[in-house]
């Protein structure tokens, strides 16, 4: 009986020691369970979310808006542009850095009437070598108020464009862009070898995504296109007919595949302005979605919202267009950042972006930056100038926003200090770079751990010298010590502890 006894105390003691343990692990590990290794080699990796995240203290993760430069890069001021009637450069616009160069093709629209299609819309040509003056070359192409001395390279009646570069093409169809085309509504795509000299390459499958700006690109990774653009929603948990981001695969460039709603209007937006039962304050009039390629596995979107309520006739009735961001590590599932708020915002009462802001594909790099070229305008989606305009003039240009390399997201720590701790990961590399922002007072330190969580000799918090500025690229050392190289290959975490700072990537090289 007593060995009985003795046994159940034993087994009790057990339980209660693998029930503190369990608590100590959920405590210790705050944003989830114990999962494989991830293997980071030598790539780049961002804090858009809680992929590095294994547990933390005092780290908030920051959304960061680009700086709205506000200049006036290109606007419509050649002659055949402001005759017979005076256009504006419109929303339907796209950017390659290409090469040497900084190319974008404008989407400029001339009224012609007061009815929906009675303007003329043609894609126009402009390059730059510093992406900040912009020469509009005469190419000779298409006859406009009978003369070919313009810079044209779509004509008719077209909305808009959105070029890319097809790496799987030959050399004949390497540039494309893909539109709709009033009036008969039919989607075009068309290929060039140069990005100046167009042809019709196809009529795409009307099924998919194919209202407003629509963006395609290859994914590497998955092997096939994908393909962006606006269309109506019927799937989403609010059963509102609305206008809404959505994705869709392809293989030859012609017909659509899975296709699904992937951003649009929710509960949350919903209640944000009182509308009557059925109606939406905002929809999602299509977005710039990219693969970050300076980073691994990261899908940028930076979306359209549309905000309307009020009557149409009212001049102070809301029509207007921001940009919010959201991110992906699957090109599926987004996470909207910053709690929802603009990631650009329109400009001063005014001023050429004060009812739009639209960010054009693609965002390039220029040295330690990335810039986001976008168009403004200030007449609202209800056709009202801004009233604060000198003279009432319609403006519409291409401006550019700002902001460092890897920015759009950061960990942050507070002035009393925090931590955060990564998975278990494996890299590749002999040193290891952070992109990161102290300012004056704060600093990182970094300690490198094993995969039970054990400070490894020669890299603790004790050795580390704490780093302190602002870099994209600035060397962990532990005393006069930067060479990770014997840690390669093998199972590692690395804590971060932090004081006052902005945290972007980290990288092993």
């Amino acid at each position: 009986m007593n060995c009985f006894r003795k046994e159940r105390f034993s087994v009790a003691i057990s339980a209660c020691l693998i029930f503190f343990a369990a608590a100590l692990y959920s405590n210790t590990h705050v944003h989830g369970q114990s999962e494989p290794t991830i293997e980071v080699g030598n790539r780049k990796q961002l804090f858009i979310d809680k992929k590095f995240i294994a547990s933390s203290k005092n780290i908030e993760l920051t959304m960061n808006s680009p700086y709205q430069t506000g200049e006036v890069l290109i606007e419509a001021d050649q002659p055949w542009e402001l005759q017979p009637t005076p256009g504006a450069v419109a929303v339907y616009s796209s950017v390659l850095k290409d090469g040497d160069r900084v190319r974008i093709w404008y989407d400029l629209i001339q009224p012609t009437g007061s009815g929906p299609y009675d303007h003329n819309r043609r894609v126009c040509y402009a390059e730059s070598k510093d992406g900040l003056h912009f020469v509009k070359p005469k190419l000779g192409l298409h006859e406009i108020n009978g003369s070919k001395a313009n810079n044209v390279v779509l004509p008719g009646v077209i909305g808009g464009c959105a070029v890319w570069i097809d790496p799987k093409a030959p050399p004949e169809h390497r540039y494309k862009t893909q539109t709709k085309v009033y009036p008969s509504g039919h989607f075009h795509m068309h290929s060039s070898p140069d990005g100046i000299h167009w042809q019709l390459f196809a009529d795409i499958d009307p099924r998919g995504p194919r209202d407003t700006q629509t963006i395609v690109f290859w994914d590497k990774d998955l092997g096939r296109y994908l393909f962006y653009g606006r269309d109506k929603d019927t799937e989403s948990e609010i059963n509102i007919n609305c206008r809404c981001v959505r994705r869709a695969e392809m293989t030859d460039l012609t017909k659509i595949q899975n296709t699904g709603v992937i951003l649009g209007p929710d509960k949350a937006d919903l209640n944000t302005h009182p509308l009557p039962k059925g109606k939406t304050p905002v929809d999602y009039y299509g977005a710039t979605v990219f693969p970050y390629n300076e980073a691994d596995g990261v899908y940028i979107m930076l979306a359209h919202a549309f905000w309307h309520w009020g009557p149409k006739e009212d001049a102070n009735s809301r029509a207007t267009f921001d940009v919010r961001l959201a991110t992906s590590r699957d090109s599926k599932k987004f996470e909207r950042q910053g709690a929802r708020q603009p990631f650009m915002r329109l400009g001063p009462e005014g001023r050429f972006d004060s009812r739009y802001v639209w960010a054009m594909p693609n965002p390039i790099r220029m040295g330690d930056e990335i810039w986001i070229y976008y168009v403004g305008s200030n007449t609202d989606h209800n056709d009202h100038v801004d009233p604060a305009t000198p003279g009432g003039k319609r403006l519409g240009a291409v401006s550019r926003a700002v902001m460092r390399l890897d920015g759009f997201v950061s960990a942050d720590a507070p002035y009393e200090g925090g931590q955060l701790t990564t998975p278990t990961i494996r890299f590749a590399g002999k040193k290891l770079e952070l992109n990161l922002d102290t300012s004056g007072g704060g600093s990182v330190r970094v300690e490198l751990l094993d995969e039970k969580g054990e400070p490894i000799e020669g890299y603790t918090a004790s050795d580390a010298m704490p780093l302190f500025g602002n870099s994209v690229r600035m060397p962990v050392s532990w005393g006069d010590n930067t060479d990770v190289s014997r840690l390669a290959g093998k199972p590692i975490k690395i804590r971060f502890i932090m004081r006052d700072c902005k945290l972007y990537a980290f990288q092993f090289k």
